[in-house]
Formats: C-alpha cells, sequence, structure tokens
C-alpha cells in the first residue's frame, strides 16, 4: 500500500529524511510532496546557481515524485559549483557517491577517463535532437556519458549605458581592444572630475575564473588555445606568441592604468558589482541575464550586452567558450534503469516542457542543446517582450561561434592565469610568457599528454 506524506511545516525533517539538504541560503518551496513507500530512492547531487534555478530544481524534483506508482524517489542534494570536485572526491572515498550527479562540460571528460560516469548511449533515443557541438561536449569514442542541460558562453561585455554617457558622453562600446583602452581612459578622466569614488572602468575575470573565462579571448587573438591539438606542443612561443603577447601587454594595461580593480568579487557574481554602479563595463557570462532579470529588472534598459572586442575588430570569429552543465550517472548507481527515468523526465525525453519553462526562467540567457527545444524558444521570442531582443540576440551569436571548453590539463590554463595575473602585477611580458611556456612543456611531459586528445 502506498503511503503518502504531505510537507508543510514538516518539511526541514523531511528533506532530512530523504537526503535532500539545501544549503540555509537556498529558500525551499512549501508545495506538498508526496512519498512512496518502499520506492527505490536515486540520490541526485544538483550545482548550486542562481536562486530560480535552485528552485526550479526543487520544483522538478517534487512534480517528479508526485507519481507514486513508479517506484522511484528522487532526492537532492545542493552543492557549491566550486565544491563538488572535492565532495565528490570524499564521497568515493567513503562509498557514498550520488546516483546522478551535475558535472560541468569541461570536467566531464576527466569522469570519463576515470571511470565514474558510465556510458548511456543505448538508453535514451533523443541524442539525434542535440546539436552537433552538445552530442560532442558528451561524446567520447563514440560513447555518450552524459545528458547536457545547458550551453552558455562564458564570456560577453556588459556594459551600463546611463554610466558611459555620464562618464564618456557615449553609449557605444568600441569593437577592439585598443578602442576599449582609450573609452577606459576617458571614463577614468570622467570618474575623477565627478568626484566619485569606488567605480572603474572596467573588470576581468579574476583568479581560477582567469583560468577559464579567458579562453575565449585566446582563441580569438592566437586561433587556439594553449597547446595545440595534438597536445604535445606550447603554442605560447609559437603560433601563439604574437597573441599571447598582446593578451599580456592588454592585462598589463588594464591594471597599469586603474581601468579594473586589484580585486573582485567571482566571476558568477560579477554582474552584481555592474548593477550597482561599481563597474562601468565588465566581462560576464550570458548566465548574468537572468539575475539582472530577477534581481536588476528595473535597470535593464539602461544596460546593453555586446561581443567581446578583439585585436583587429573581427567580432565574427570565435570570442567565448560554451561552457555548460550534464547530467551524468555515477558508476556506483546500483538502479541505471531507475536513474535514466529521472534524466529522461528533466532533460531527455519526448517531453520537453520542462526545458521550455527552463529557458523562459532563464529569461533566454543560455543555449538550448535540444534542436526541438530551440525552434519552440524562437517561436516565443517572436511575442516576448520582456528580454532586450539585441541580449538575446549576442548571446546566440556568440553562442554559435563559441568552441567547447578544453579538456586539457587543468595546469595548463592555470600557467595562463598565472602569465596574464604576472603581467597585471607589472612583470615583463616576454619574460612571463617565456616562463609560461616552460612550464606549459613541463606539463606535457610530466602528465604524458602528448597523442592523448581524444576529440582529436
Amino acid at each position: 500500500m502506498k503511503k503518502i506524506l504531505i510537507l508543510f511545516s514538516f518539511l526541514i525533517m523531511c528533506f532530512s529524511l530523504i537526503s535532500c539538504t539545501p544549503p540555509e541560503d537556498i529558500i525551499t518551496t512549501n508545495e506538498p510532496e508526496k512519498f512512496e513507500e518502499g520506492a527505490t530512492n536515486i540520490n541526485m547531487w544538483c550545482a548550486r546557481f542562481e536562486e530560480w534555478q535552485n528552485q526550479l530544481n526543487q520544483k522538478q524534483r517534487i512534480e517528479f515524485n508526485s507519481n507514486t506508482s513508479d517506484g522511484i524517489q528522487l532526492s537532492q542534494t545542493f552543492i557549491a559549483q566550486t565544491d563538488i570536485d572535492d565532495r565528490l572526491r570524499s564521497a568515493r572515498e567513503t562509498n557514498t557517491v550520488p546516483d546522478i550527479y551535475m558535472i560541468s562540460i569541461g570536467n566531464l571528460y576527466k569522469e570519463v577517463k576515470n571511470g565514474y560516469a558510465i556510458d548511456i548511449s543505448n538508453y535514451i533515443n533523443t541524442w539525434d535532437d542535440l546539436i552537433p557541438s552538445a552530442l560532442d561536449a558528451v561524446t567520447y569514442s563514440s560513447k555518450r556519458y552524459g545528458y547536457p542541460i545547458c550551453v552558455e558562453p562564458s564570456t560577453l561585455l556588459f556594459y551600463r549605458k546611463d554610466l558611459l554617457q555620464k562618464y564618456a558622453n557615449t553609449t557605444n562600446v568600441p569593437t577592439t581592444w585598443d578602442g576599449l583602452l582609450e573609452l577606459c581612459g576617458t571614463i577614468k578622466l570622467g570618474i575623477k572630475s565627478s568626484g566619485t569614488k569606488g567605480v572603474y572602468a572596467f573588470d576581468v575575470p579574476k583568479g581560477v575564473a582567469c583560468a577559464w573565462g579567458t579562453w575565449g579571448m585566446q582563441q580569438a587573438a592566437t586561433g587556439g588555445l594553449a597547446v595545440n591539438d595534438n597536445w604535445d606542443q606550447s603554442r605560447l612561443l609559437t603560433d601563439g606568441l604574437e597573441g599571447y603577447t598582446n593578451l599580456g601587454n592588454l592585462w598589463a594595461s588594464l591594471y597599469g592604468n586603474g581601468y579594473v580593480p586589484l580585486s573582485s568579487g567571482a566571476y558568477n557574481e560579477i554582474i552584481d558589482d555592474l548593477c550597482a554602479g561599481k563597474l562601468v563595463m565588465t566581462t560576464a557570462g550570458s548566465w548574468s541575464v537572468s539575475e539582472i532579470m530577477n534581481t536588476y529588472k528595473d535597470m535593464k534598459d539602461n544596460i546593453g550586452i555586446a561581443v567581446m572586442p578583439t585585436f583587429d575588430g573581427n567580432q565574427n570569429v570565435t570570442t567565448a567558450t560554451n561552457g555548460g552543465w550534464v547530467y551524468v550517472i555515477s558508476s556506483a548507481c546500483k538502479n541505471v534503469d531507475k536513474a535514466i527515468e529521472v534524466i529522461k523526465y528533466m532533460v531527455a525525453g519526448d517531453d520537453t516542457s520542462r526545458m521550455e519553462e527552463y529557458y523562459k526562467l532563464a529569461y533566454y540567457s543560455k543555449a538550448a542543446p535540444r534542436k526541438s527545444v530551440q525552434t519552440k524558444i524562437e517561436e516565443a521570442l517572436k511575442t516576448q517582450t520582456e528580454v532586450p531582443s539585441e541580449w538575446v540576440q549576442v548571446i546566440n551569436n556568440v553562442s554559435r561561434l563559441a568552441i567547447l571548453e578544453p579538456i586539457y590539463d587543468w595546469d595548463i590554463s592555470v600557467q595562463v592565469e598565472g602569465y596574464l595575473e604576472n603581467c597585471a602585477m607589472g612583470e615583463d611580458v616576454n619574460q612571463s610568457l617565456i616562463k609560461a611556456d616552460q612550464e606549459i612543456k613541463s606539463l606535457i611531459i610530466k602528465n604524458k599528454t602528448a597523442g592523448t586528445n581524444p576529440r582529436k
């Protein structure tokens, strides 16, 4: 006999009962949730995102659990994005790995290579509905190791039209880095003459985000990334020399002239400083649109979005990577068939209504990995007036030209981060580049990466 428990005032207790552990700053829903006695518990680890997405993940769990005859009880644990790797590592040591977990596209290969994610090719029949780049993101050796939730360009130029007008007497942003540096100089003078304190012309990814948030800039500047496609040579002093030198000089100019703050919050939160008036322009990911619309909607007419500048002004090139997240099933899962039913319900089944809801709530700040969902989004965009159409157009154009996040050794990207940060702190650009090149060559030898690129 099925036993149904209704959650109201006992919501927190029941979260504990089924191992749902939303962080204290995530608002829990008061919707009633049903529990099926004797059902198999499928535990899903969800990355903590913006509040609207955390709420949606909970809502979809409650809807899934409303079926009290499928033999499946879904529970969720919310984990900070930056903690997922560490939590998974600990869970493997204690045999408490979840059945399903979210992982970023860039980190999926590590899960595959180590045998942590299983091949789900034969369990799902909607692979043909994925756009090519999304399918490539989860495919290794012709096997599919996850199902994409979303793709999103990592690097766009967000700017305040009102502050540009106030400090630089313009509402236009340039297409070249030289033009942006010139504009930053004008803005700085305008800020100084107004007597305003604590406002900067621009901001860029810092810390760990500098390692991945600049991949698109590296591609645009050098025609590639830090290593070649065979993963056996550094590109920093070969065909990437001019571009990486230009990037180093750019970082030196941005920091040396005081155009960007020396420190700032996490890249995922950088849009808050723009909306608060602490920045006139900033790099940010497309997901920032949902934060603007959810928290700063009254400011949307004063905010513009543009393609990132390039050194030659050509913006019909790659200027960002397509990041994003996928659902994977752990190799420790003992009930794969039931876990698959959860993934089908969420993102991979014939019913796309939940995905359509996701993109609507995201204010179309992300690109859909499924063709059928893209078609429905295109129809919705014809009649919606809430999100500025120029925002969506820029996001879609950048995403269309974006490359997948690289999957080579993360420490290689950290070396580029170190190079840019050294340039920012005034170290000699050429010497810093030579040092980074040497470190990358050592990593290639140490980790035996030559000829191991699974996407080649």
